[in-house]
């Protein structure tokens, strides 16, 4: 996690607290509903989120590619992101086909989340040091 904060920046910080405050929502929305199973579907969409943008922190920290080695880092990380997302939602099928769907849609929400603060970091960072 401190790898994932540390590339991401302050981004990762927003990260959690967005995903923080979706699961509390979600979580009170479906407590109310009496769907209390949906729950762990967050967080198996999360945990694929999660594999995701971890094997994409690994490749920002290393920084460099040997051309030979390029081709089948790119095909082993596709390989790895795949794999578990097909291997993971695989699971959450088995149980229902609401809990696939929320994993779905927690996958996506980490992602979008991810991605749109890592932008923002960057973007803020990129700023401040044009201004200096």
């Amino acid at each position: 996690m401190q790898k994932f904060l540390s590339i991401y920046g302050r981004g990762g910080v927003w990260t959690l607290k967005l995903l923080s405050g979706c699961t509390l929502m979600s979580a009170l929305v479906f407590l109310f509903l009496g769907k209390e199973l949906l729950i762990g579907g967050l967080f198996v969409g999360y945990l694929a989120g999660g594999i995701f943008c971890w094997t994409l922190t690994n490749r920002m920290e290393e920084g460099h590619f040997d051309r030979e080695k390029a081709a089948s880092q790119l095909q082993n990380g596709l390989f790895i992101r795949l794999g578990s997302l097909c291997v993971i939602m695989g699971l959450a099928a088995q149980v229902s086909k609401p809990f696939f769907l929320v994993a779905i849609v927690a996958y996506l929400l980490f992602l979008t989340t991810a991605f749109i603060c890592l932008i923002a970091a960057r973007v803020k960072k990129n700023r401040e040091d044009a201004v200096s």
